[in-house]
């Protein structure tokens, strides 16, 4: 035999062997959880649900360390990392090893309509197979785990992308997971920018979950569409709270505080656009710059710290730009938090309250994701109502009233995906609660039974109790199967009950019909 000399082939550009790389990674993680997803989905769903069970527990004795790692990466202050990353996500544990037995559990139920009397049904909810979830920073513990969460329960497999600023956050979570005893390659995490995000989302998963901004969601439906596969979106929002004139003005602007402070501001459904009635401005402005002079802004890992830094250098730049912009254009500062002490490095904003703002300034029009808050008067509560909902963004929004009614009433009229009354923000933790949002704000819902629905396909199993009885709709047409038709559409549809009763004997032959007779 001969041998040739084989020429190499000509090194691949950077680029080229970066783009090969990050899809080799992402197609072996997916390979393997496609091979672990059956197994897994094959236990019953009480094992699964002692699995979460086991990561509660794991994850209450590290919490701890958990909010620590949050802290480091993230930035926040340690009191929000242990609150909202790991307390809430501990409820969220409980709550779906609770539930999703019972939801998962199929049962005979009756079928609805006349014609179909001898019929039964049960609904399989069944695993949708491998979901790729991408998730943000701003949140990097909590907003993945109750992701991960019900699509475990589920009986899916899980390949995660985290955000490439906070790495640790998710790598953690696939160690407690390792510990609570969930089996190799059920949950992997992926670690990279954008690029690993865009791949995994074109890796062969059977569905893509991402939280982030409008502009990647979009990218990420559309290629979704393009291969058919399902997606859920929760993409921030530009949330609205309402003050009416009968609020608590101190309770209103303690609970507006926090929400739109909490994180240093990067909070998806905090009040970013508060309306308050013409009656109500002038001692809700006061009482808000009075709870923001009061706030402790310092490092996240300082126990007195209330806001900590932003993300990075960057997202400053951006809310500095979106504040210089409302200035320019006639806004004034009514208040601004004390800087950190001395000395104290950090991508830091202070706390900022803006008036005089209107919708051409982009701090109305746009997210802004920081501690920046604008008040804006308005004349009633018809008018804070059509300006909150003149925004693209709908994911949430609050209303602020001593009167429930009233209240209610707003409520109803918010283009919003939830809306909560005399509080903010807090319904993100709510396990039982569905959370999602409407127009720009995102697809599909997370939390409660619908959140474990966006991980299921529902496959119902039809049974027939007399099997030996044909069917009204099969063949033996002629002219007195169409009169037992006819009769039958009297008897369940007629506005007459005496004509209802004509068609009762008409409908009794046609169901009882043997099969094959005419």
């Amino acid at each position: 035999m001969t041998h040739h000399a084989v020429t190499p082939p000509p090194p691949r550009p950077p680029e080229l062997a970066a783009a090969h790389s990050v899809s080799a990674v992402v197609n072996a993680a997916v390979a393997r959880a496609r091979d672990a997803q059956p197994l897994w989905a094959e236990r019953p769903s009480s094992e699964r649900a002692a699995v979460i069970r086991r990561f509660h527990d794991v994850l209450y004795r590290r919490r701890h360390e958990v909010a620590g790692i949050v802290t480091r990466e993230n930035g926040k202050t340690l009191t929000d990392a242990l609150v909202a990353d790991v307390l809430v996500t501990l409820d969220f544990a409980n709550w779906t090893a609770a539930h999703a037995p019972r939801f998962l559990a199929s049962r005979w139920r009756r079928v609805a309509g006349l014609l179909f009397l001898r019929k039964r049904v049960r609904i399989e909810r069944k695993p949708i197979g491998v979901i790729g979830i991408i998730a943000p920073w701003n949140y990097p513990f909590f907003l993945p785990t109750t992701c991960v969460l019900p699509a475990l329960a589920c009986g899916n497999a899980v390949v995660l992308k985290p955000s490439e600023f906070t790495p640790e956050s998710a790598g953690v979570l696939e160690s407690l997971f390792r510990e609570a005893g969930l089996p190799d390659g059920v949950l992997q995490v992926i670690q990279g920018d954008g690029a690993m995000g865009a791949a995994l989302v074109r890796g062969g998963v059977d569905k893509v979950v991402f939280t982030g901004s409008a502009a990647t969601g979009r990218r990420i439906a559309i290629a979704c569409a393009e291969q058919l596969i399902p997606c859920a979106l929760e993409l921030g929002g530009s949330d609205a709270a309402i003050v009416l004139a009968d609020a608590d003005l101190r309770h209103a602007a303690d609970g507006i505080t926090w929400a739109r402070f909490a994180n240093a501001g990067q909070t998806c459904v905090s009040p970013k656009r508060v309306y308050v009635e013409a009656a109500a401005f002038d001692g809700f402005v006061a009482a808000a710059a009075r709870a923001v002079a009061e706030l402790h802004v310092g490092r996240g890992e300082d126990a007195e710290s209330e806001v900590g830094p932003m993300i990075h250098a960057a997202a400053v730049a951006v809310l500095n730009a979106q504040r210089d912009d409302a200035l320019e254009r006639g806004a004034r500062v009514v208040a601004t938090a004390p800087h950190p002490a001395a000395g104290t490095r950090g991508p830091f904003f202070p706390p900022t309250i803006l008036t005089d703002v209107d919708e051409s300034m982009r701090v109305l029009r746009e997210e802004t994701f920081g501690p920046l808050m604008p008040i804006v008067r308005v004349k009633d509560a018809e008018e804070a109502i059509a300006r909150a909902n003149a925004s693209e963004f709908g994911l949430s929004a609050s209303v602020w009233t001593r009167d429930r009614a009233r209240g209610l009433a707003v409520a109803r009229r918010l283009e919003a995906g939830t809306v909560m009354l005399n509080d903010a923000t807090a319904v993100v933790g709510m396990p039982s609660v569905p959370y999602g949002g409407v127009k720009t704000s995102g697809l599909g819902r997370m939390h409660g039974e619908a959140g474990l629905e966006e991980f299921v396909q529902s496959t119902p199993i039809v049974d027939d109790r007399i099997a030996t009885l044909h069917q009204p709709w099969w063949f033996r047409y002629g002219a007195a199967h169409y009169r037992g038709i006819e009769d039958y559409g009297r008897f369940a549809h007629a506005p007459s009950l005496v004509e209802r009763l004509r068609g009762l004997p008409g409908v009794i032959r046609l169901l009882l019909t043997k099969k094959g007779s005419r």
